[in-house]
């Protein structure tokens, strides 16, 4: 769905590979758990890698409807946001304001075309997934036939543990150092993440009153009776 939020969203998408790449080239022993959620979801790899601009546009109508109108673009947003220096959003940006400034964040009707697929395409860098789910995937559902499909997690993190990626990769690519650019999102997590571990720190001399404070909210869905 992300992926047709917006004309751009895939540069997003293109991001969040190349930080997958990174872990599976240089800490694929130290990130045995990503690498299993990356075989568990070796569907939605293959949809992407596969990706054709029929299905892209089918899809794109199937998530929203027959107009194709995005309701929020993340680049668009991040463009009207107002921050200070230190990336914090000021009082009436996209994210703190209220729905006039969320509604202002919308973007125009999206479709893909075959320009954005060549740029799609030519973005993603999909090879390295690609190769470690050609080579761990046999071996997970392997071993999940030997034990009839009740197997230990635990066991399969073992084995990927001990597996060996040398060779059957991609030449390893140049490390790259991104600088980190302050914006809204992240300053927004900070912020939760830092009062968070204040609060959780300081229970047993409690400096705040836990009834004032809501770190989360779980929704509650009840059950019809038929």
């Amino acid at each position: 769905k992300f992926l047709y939020s917006g004309e751009n969203a895939h540069r997003h998408l293109a991001l969040l590979l190349e930080v997958f790449n990174n872990i599976i080239q240089y800490q694929y022993h130290g990130n045995t758990h990503l690498v299993y959620a990356i075989i568990r979801r070796k569907d939605s790899f293959g949809r992407l890698a596969s990706i054709t601009l029929k299905r892209a546009q089918e899809q794109c109508h199937k998530v929203y409807g027959d107009h194709t109108a995005v309701q929020y673009d993340a680049d668009r947003a991040r463009a009207k946001s107002n921050m200070d220096p230190n990336g914090i959003p000021n009082a009436g940006s996209a994210l703190m304001g209220g729905t006039e400034n969320m509604m202002s964040a919308e973007g125009a009707a999206f479709q893909p075309t075959e320009p954005w697929m060549a740029e799609l395409k030519a973005s993603l860098p999909m090879e390295t997934v690609t190769r470690l789910l050609q080579h761990l995937v046999p071996v997970v559902d392997e071993i999940v036939a030997k034990k009839q499909g009740i197997v230990d997690e635990q066991e399969i993190l073992a084995v990927l543990n001990e597996m060996t990626m040398v060779g059957l990769l991609p030449v390893p690519h140049a490390i790259v150092i991104r600088k980190y650019q302050p914006n809204q999102y992240t300053a927004l997590w900070f912020t939760a993440f830092m009062w968070g571990v204040i609060f959780l720190r300081n229970q047993h001399l409690p400096m705040f009153d836990g009834q004032c404070i809501e770190l989360f909210q779980v929704s509650v869905q009840e059950e019809d009776d038929d």
